[in-house]
């Protein structure tokens, strides 16, 4: 029986073939592998190489650092007393300021799950996106718990103490050897008092009544009637103002401009704005601005050499155990003169012609219906209130001035003038204690 035919050797490849050591010739040098490692000192090599997988490496990757740009921080607060309108004051804001639809970012571009804000006690923090004058905000809003006067000390305890934890946490970043890249800003560079309208009113008769008593046409009698400070409370609208003094920038806010005439606000304007003068709360001084329309007009050159010599003899007349030291604490201000900005000039001008001048600060508001959604004020019989109409409220003012004219001067204010005084005392304070040791 014939055995089957063996199939042919195959010739062997030689291409894959190693070639036959040469006689008599040394062994050559074989090259060391590649390492992708070697140059760890460039940026493009550690961005495509990395230890970790290619999922993580693509996000951490120092080239998509490069590109993506983070918002800029921008952190108020909400603040008043119950029934103040503060929370559709909020939701209004949030409203107002977020981008349209058109300019929103599309759903593939988004996170498939954004994990909320943790609230930090009382707190509760809204956060969203926007774009103002071509710049992107990070705009964090936090809301809080209504103020109350039989318990407003405790509150403000708890509110100052989260104020300053937001400065505690940038002293312990610069406190690091080696600090965190990309720490965001979580100042509270704002902060809204809203202050209702009936209430304003209420001081102000109790304020007439104390006056009354005070000029002696109720002899042998005591009153129950609160210490007020005209248009604001002693015992709670001034007593937050004096809490938050120095370390952020309180703007005071009426809410529920239709619910009274126009008539009626003017006079609580005023009311409110000379009780926060008289008490030395003036929140525009800090930021460099004034509502003095003297300001605006155009002066000569020895005037404004004579207003910046002016601006700083608080600071070398006197000393701390002299009798003429004034009374405040000298803080720095915008090099220049005080300024008016745009917002603060078209009220002056729109004030020209009528009879009484009415102050910048505080500003009115109206909040939407919440009963209409999907519609952008309030409906009456006789009429319809727009929030954005400037004849009505000033919320358009309001938005302008704060977040656009005055958003980089409060986040300068509360890093230059507000965190700095409060890490000097800060140092201060632990120097003293070691010492006593």
């Amino acid at each position: 029986m014939e055995q089957p035919a063996s199939p042919p050797a195959r010739r062997p490849n030689s291409s894959n073939a190693a070639p036959p050591p040469i006689p008599g010739a040394h062994h050559p040098v074989q090259p060391p592998p590649f390492d992708p490692y070697a140059a760890t000192e460039s940026m493009t090599h550690r961005g495509r190489y990395s230890y970790a997988s290619s999922a993580i490496s693509t996000i951490n990757s120092p080239r998509r650092v490069r590109r993506r740009k983070d918002p800029t921080p921008f952190n108020v607060l909400v603040i008043g007393s119950k029934d103040s309108g503060k929370t559709s004051f909020l939701e209004f804001l949030k409203t107002a300021l977020a981008l349209p639809p058109r300019r929103r970012p599309r759903k593939q571009e988004q996170p498939e799950y954004q994990a909320p804000l943790p609230a930090e006690g009382n707190f509760v923090p809204h956060y969203l996106e926007t774009e103002i004058d071509g710049e992107g905000i990070g705009l964090t809003i936090w809301d809080s718990e209504g103020l109350e006067k039989n318990v407003v000390d405790l509150q403000l305890r708890e509110m100052t103490a989260f104020i300053e934890s937001k400065f505690d946490q940038t002293f312990a970043e610069e406190m690091k050897v080696v600090r965190s890249p990309g720490v965001q800003d979580t100042h509270i560079h704002a902060v809204f008092l809203m202050l209702d309208p009936s209430r304003i009113d209420r001081n102000i008769a109790n304020a007439r009544k104390t006056q009354m008593l005070a000029e002696g046409r109720q002899n042998g009698f005591r009153s129950d009637v609160s210490k007020t400070g005209g248009a604001l409370d002693h015992d709670m609208d001034l007593q937050v103002l004096r809490s938050l003094h120095r370390k952020t920038t309180v703007i005071p806010v009426i809410s529920k401009a239709d619910t009274i005439t126009t008539k009626h606000m003017n006079v609580l304007k005023r009311a409110v704005w000379d009780s926060i003068r008289q008490n030395g709360l003036d929140p525009l001084e800090t930021l460099g601005l004034d509502d003095d329309s003297s300001f605006i007009e155009e002066e000569d050159e020895e005037d404004e050499e004579a207003e910046a010599d002016s601006d700083t003899l608080p600071q070398d007349v006197g000393g701390a155990d002299s009798d003429t030291a004034p009374d405040f604490v000298p803080v720095k201000r915008s090099p220049g003169k005080r300024i008016s900005t745009q917002s603060m000039i078209r009220h002056k001008a729109s004030q020209e012609n009528k009879e009484e001048e009415l102050p910048f600060l505080p500003l009115s508001t109206i909040s939407p219906d919440l009963y209409e959604p999907s519609i952008v004020g309030r409906q009456f019989p006789w009429g319809f209130a727009d929030p954005y109409n400037e004849k009505h409220c000033d919320f358009q003012r309001l938005k302008e001035a704060v977040f656009t004219e005055w958003r980089t001067d409060l986040r300068e204010a509360s890093k230059e003038q507000w965190y700095e005084g409060w890490r000097t005392n800060k140092l201060k304070h632990r120097e003293n204690s070691y010492r006593r040791r």
